[in-house]
């Protein structure tokens, strides 16, 4: 039920993502403020997140979930009819879209850490995998439901169908009729104490620390270039929300079939020797992405990155959600959220400003190269990295091989 409710959303996310930063594109022609449309969409969870996920790890988590889709649908609905009224001015429309992304993001811990209780822990990663699909199904669906919603309806009604997708997503959170409340919370902390408590928990717990980092990497040199799709057609190729949609609905299908591999490949092979694979697969994939001839080398390298950040992703999210403990899992979840959003928005000024200055084919092979060199650095930094990875299961074994990671993995 929560995952059929999570594709409507999700496809109703990317209409809108797809209509505005499409009009905001053709009405600035800059990277950098097109790039803010999809930074209204996630930054909001460097600051957001923490608070939902105090509220995770203090209250019913499907209550704080359903509640803060309803208020996403309330500033939605505000935005179509802010562009029924004819505003176009990136300013306001950044403004609405980021004020309904912090309600999003205050119910997004409380998602994330219901989830594990939903599957048995043989199944976590298969779990996070629907998770990708159901965003991805929307990259797919959304973009195309987009470019046609708008030439017949307009882009007001267009963004009225995603505040309708958040209400249709609350209602079937509300009819899982089963509590989600946290064990073992004391709530006579303050708000400080628990926040600290939850830092701390991530920290003394390597694989989940190594999960953030590897997250705020990827997020900060490739990412970026999704939230640039509309400005990247439009500046480099003269395309428009057609070839904006194409593109973004190719990433979607890549990160469906990258989902489904990663899923496949982790009942072989350890999470580290897949990450390190990725990280090189995501250099390559972005480098062709920016040294595109045509449009539909764009659109192929496209599906190659879609498949390769779903791969990263799913592997990152499932080594932090296997190892935080529930009582604090909204919070480290939060802060895995928060990371995610504040280093996106990072990455997304730093290569939209590239662009600006130079063109974003320079700036997308800048990201591709920073990718490799800070995975060099996390690993020479952390000789432990493949072990905290792995897992507990896998250090145990190796206790005879390698005595001192397992101190490591414990928070010595």
């Amino acid at each position: 039920m929560l995952w059929g409710a999570a594709v409507v959303s999700d496809a109703g996310t990317w209409v809108q993502l797809i209509v505005v930063g499409s009009l905001v594109a053709a009405g600035t022609g800059s990277a950098v403020q097109t790039g803010l449309v999809a930074l209204a969409t996630f930054m909001p969870q460097g600051i957001a997140s923490p608070v939902g996920g105090l509220l995770a790890d203090r209250f019913d988590r499907r209550k704080v979930f359903a509640a803060a889709l309803l208020g996403q649908a309330v500033v939605t609905a505000g935005l179509a009819i802010a562009l029924g009224m004819g505003i176009r001015s990136p300013g306001v429309l950044t403004l609405l879209i980021l004020l309904s992304s912090a309600a999003g993001a205050i119910g997004a811990p409380s998602y994330a850490a219901m989830l594990p209780d939903l599957v048995p822990p043989e199944e976590l990663m298969a779990m996070v995998s629907l998770g990708v699909y159901s965003w991805n199904s929307g990259r797919i669906i959304g973009p195309l439901i987009g470019t046609g919603l708008a030439l017949v309806v307009g882009p007001a009604w267009t963004v009225g169908f995603n505040a309708t997708s958040f209400v249709v997503m609350a209602g079937a959170v509300w009819l899982v009729r089963r509590p989600f409340r946290p064990f073992g919370v004391d709530s006579s902390d303050s708000v400080k104490a628990r926040l600290l408590s939850g830092w701390r928990t991530l920290r003394a717990t390597p694989a989940c620390w190594h999960g953030v980092v590897l997250l705020v990497l990827f997020n900060l040199t490739v990412v970026p270039f999704m939230g640039l799709i509309p400005i990247y057609a439009k500046a480099e190729f003269g395309g428009g929300t057609g070839m904006a949609g194409m593109v973004a609905s190719a990433q979607g299908v890549g990160a469906i079939f990258g989902g489904v591999l990663i899923t496949l490949l982790a009942a072989r092979y350890q999470r580290s020797y897949l990450v390190g694979r990725l990280i090189f697969v995501l250099a390559a994939a972005l480098s062709v992405y920016a040294l595109a001839p045509n449009r539909a080398w764009v659109i192929a390298a496209g599906a190659l990155l879609g498949a390769a950040s779903s791969g990263l992703f799913i592997s990152s999210s499932a080594i932090i959600q296997r190892d935080a403990p529930d009582a604090s899992r909204g919070r480290v979840m939060s802060i895995m959220q928060a990371s995610m959003g504040v280093s996106y928005g990072i990455g997304l000024l730093f290569i939209g400003l590239i662009g600006d200055a130079l063109n974003l084919h320079v700036a997308f092979l800048i990201g591709a190269a920073l990718i490799v060199v800070g995975f060099g650095v996390i690993t020479w930094r952390s000789p432990n990295w493949r072990a905290a990875l792995d897992g507990n299961e896998v250090l145990l074994a190796d206790r005879s091989r390698q005595p001192d990671v397992l101190s490591v993995a414990c928070g010595d």
